[in-house]
C-alpha cells in the first residue's frame, strides 16, 4: 500500500505554465495507470494537444473551459470527463479561477515531462 498527500509531492511546471504534481507514478509499482494532480491559473497558456492515449479527468475546485476542435464544455466540480485517444484536447481555467484537477493517464505515457520531477520515497 502506498500513501501520498499533495503537499508532500514537489509540483512542476509544464512548459505552458500549467502545474502538475505526479501523485501516483508508475515507479511506486502503479502497473496500469498514473494519477496526477493539476492546477491551471490565469498564467497559464492555453495549448491544444493529442495523444494516442486516454485522459480521464475529474474537476475538483475552479471553474474551466474543456475545448476540442470547435467544441468547448464548461467544467466545475464533480465533473468526469473522458478523452479518447487521438483527441484534440485543451483544458483551460476562466479567468481569475484556479482549476484543480485529477488525470489519470496510461502508466509511462508521460515519462518525459516526469523527468523533471523526483518521486518521492515514501
Amino acid at each position: 500500500m502506498y500513501r501520498i498527500n499533495v503537499n508532500e509531492v514537489k509540483e512542476i511546471r509544464t512548459p505552458h505554465g500549467k502545474k502538475v504534481r505526479w501523485l501516483i507514478p508508475k515507479e511506486i509499482g502503479a502497473q496500469n495507470f498514473e494519477m496526477r494532480y493539476f492546477t491551471i491559473t490565469n498564467e497559464s497558456q492555453s495549448s491544444e494537444e493529442s495523444h494516442p492515449w486516454e485522459h480521464q479527468i475529474y474537476v475538483l475546485s475552479g471553474k474551466g473551459i474543456l475545448q476540442s476542435g470547435t467544441t468547448e464544455l464548461v467544467v466545475s466540480p464533480g465533473d468526469a470527463i473522458y478523452i479518447a485517444p487521438n483527441e484534440p484536447h485543451c483544458v483551460k481555467n476562466i479567468p481569475d479561477e484556479i482549476l484543480t484537477f485529477i488525470c489519470m493517464i496510461p502508466a509511462g505515457c508521460e515519462d518525459r515531462v516526469k523527468e523533471q520531477t523526483s518521486i518521492p520515497e515514501n
